[in-house]
């Protein structure tokens, strides 16, 4: 058995590589109109697949390297969910290949990582304080504070912090642009809006690009480098990796948890509809019956018996 382990292999170019196939499975997915998230969701997951097998020509990538990537996935410590993200958009770039008429991998040939119903990672205050220490010694470190700190006081999407532009920090907070296209000002903050201003005036590159949280090189951050960017700080940290959506699920709990009604919930989060809001809600009640259960009052009586 061949084994990649999220090693790339060289090889030698006796036609088009992965990449430059993906180039085309892209502009054919904008040309059939699909909608901009979903075609920077293909690019952002699949950068990881690229790095290790961009160079390849598809039809030598067999279904045990396949195997190997997605388990190596797993051994760097991404969740369930996210490993089933990778998985979804790389079977659905192979099945373009083979409808283009490329010889390439059949996907059904692969048993894909089954996506755990109720894995529903939340990270805790104490983490991101932790985190917030690591990012100090980082070589970036006002902008992973910044971004921290975007992402759990807004409860927003990664997409949405990761979206965000320079003339999107305004007086009354930060406009995303949420799902469907919505334009919402969402508040933060000063502790925040310092952190973003400080990172913005000095440590920020000089960049064309007009998104506000920028890689070293001045290229707009994606999802990926993101996720990277946390489990280098979860490792300084000494505390099991958590990807960018736990931010958003434990920011909703945490402000439920201390008396946000749910209808406020909603709006801040942008759900269209309550029934939406009620996970947040039903997570945050979880987390009440493990503190209930710690510090019962009852419990505490009968102990002093």
């Amino acid at each position: 058995m061949r084994k990649s382990s999220g090693l790339k292999r060289q090889k030698v170019r006796t036609s088009p590589t992965i990449r430059r196939y993906f180039e085309a499975f892209l502009l054919d997915g904008q040309s059939r109109g699909l909608s901009p998230k979903t075609i920077a969701f293909y690019r952002d997951t699949l950068i990881v697949f690229l790095r290790n097998f961009g160079d390849w020509p598809p039809e030598e990538l067999t279904a045990d390297d396949l195997k190997n990537f997605l388990r190596h996935q797993f051994e760097r410590g991404m969740s369930h969910g996210g490993v089933h993200a990778v998985w979804r958009a790389v079977r659905a770039f192979l099945n373009w290949l083979r409808a283009e008429g490329v010889e390439a991998l059949d996907p059904k040939s692969v048993k894909g990582p089954r996506l755990v119903v109720g894995e529903v990672p939340v990270i805790g205050e104490a983490e991101v304080r932790r985190l917030l220490e690591a990012a100090e010694t980082s070589s970036t470190p006002l902008r992973d504070r910044a971004l921290i700190l975007a992402l759990w006081d807004t409860a927003s999407r990664a997409s949405e912090v990761l979206g965000l532009r320079l003339d999107d920090v305004q007086p009354e907070g930060l406009r995303v642009r949420r799902k469907g296209g919505m334009w919402q000002v969402l508040p933060v903050s000063s502790v925040t809006r310092r952190a973003i201003r400080v990172y913005v005036q000095a440590e920020r590159p000089m960049s064309d690009s007009d998104r506000l949280f920028l890689t070293r090189r001045g290229d707009p951050m994606s999802y990926e480098a993101l996720r990277s960017m946390l489990w280098r700080l979860s490792r300084a940290a000494g505390q099991a990796y958590k990807p960018p959506h736990s931010f958003r699920r434990g920011a909703a709990t945490t402000m439920v948890r201390d008396g946000l009604n749910p209808f406020a919930l909603q709006t801040l989060m942008g759900h269209r509809t309550p029934a939406m809001t009620q996970r947040y809600v039903r997570l945050a009640q979880a987390d009440l019956s493990v503190l209930h259960a710690e510090h019962s009052p009852v419990s505490r009586l009968l102990r002093r018996k």
